[in-house]
């Protein structure tokens, strides 16, 4: 009897003994999870913060970028208007003074010499004010679009025309010059590289966005075969910088697409 009573009590403190390791194991397992579940979320948080922080840090880039070209821009501006554009109105009135001395024979060449110089003085101050903020500002997104198609116009670069669709809406001046110069960007490579004889833009006033597409005619290229250069890189910053969707579509022999998605109903701060 007395092994019989020896014999189930091993086995009961067996039993006990297993019940209580079992319990630590389960214990340290579940605190393992626990422990790695929380180690998982404060990795994941510290990406997303340090990803955040990374997207900060390029936006500020981008808007220091931004503020140094535009004061460039303006420099540049106030140069074109103050100095370029007064030696070439006195070029223009001291050749006009010439005019009565100049044999007859001559006088065509001068007045065409004048006539040059004086589409040179319009094509300075048209000029200064596309790079002008302040006067951009002033007249809007609209009018400094088609002052600067106006400008090709007169130049015989290409055909260029502008439609707006809709209620235009008031746009934050600083967001409305960030357009400008993406539109102006899209602008040049088409002068410098399309060969385009036309050039279209349409803004497209919706409830809560704007929608602009500029397309022109020209030779086009191939995305798989063409490495972004640094304008439309800089197209494409300043259109996250205003939260805008940027889109390039083109294809050999049949021009190049662009179209920019802008949100109007931003909620305020």
């Amino acid at each position: 009897m007395e092994q019989e009573g020896v014999q189930q009590l091993l086995e009961s403190n067996v039993e006990t003994m297993v019940i209580i390791v079992s319990a630590i194991l389960l214990l340290m397992v579940v605190t393992l999870i626990t422990f790695f579940s929380i180690f998982q979320k404060r990795k994941t948080q510290l990406l997303i913060e340090k990803a955040e922080q990374k997207q900060k840090f390029d936006e500020e880039i981008v808007k220091s970028q931004t503020e140094i070209q535009e004061q460039t821009f303006q420099n540049i501006s106030w140069e074109l208007h103050d100095n370029i554009g007064q030696l070439l109105s006195v070029a223009r009135m001291q050749l006009n003074m010439l005019h009565p001395d100049v044999s007859e024979e001559n006088q065509k060449r001068l007045e065409e010499t004048v006539e040059v110089v004086a589409k040179s003085l319009q094509e300075v101050r048209a000029l200064s004010k596309s790079l002008n903020t302040d006067f951009i500002k002033n007249i809007g997104l609209y009018k400094a679009l088609r002052n600067e198609l106006q400008r090709f116009n007169k130049l015989n670069f290409l055909e260029a025309n502008i439609e707006v669709i809709g209620n235009e809406v008031a746009i934050d001046p600083k967001e409305e010059i960030i357009i400008f110069r993406i539109l102006q960007e899209f602008f040049s490579n088409v002068i410098k590289h399309s060969k385009a004889s036309e050039l279209s833009v349409k803004l497209l006033y919706k409830e809560d966005s704007l929608e602009i597409t500029a397309k022109d005619d020209g030779v086009g290229f191939d995305f798989n075969n063409v490495v972004e250069g640094t304008g439309l890189i800089n197209m494409r910053s300043r259109a996250q910088l205003i939260n805008a969707v940027l889109a390039i579509d083109a294809a050999p022999n049949q021009g190049v697409l662009l179209t920019l998605h802008y949100p109007t109903n931003k909620p305020t701060d």
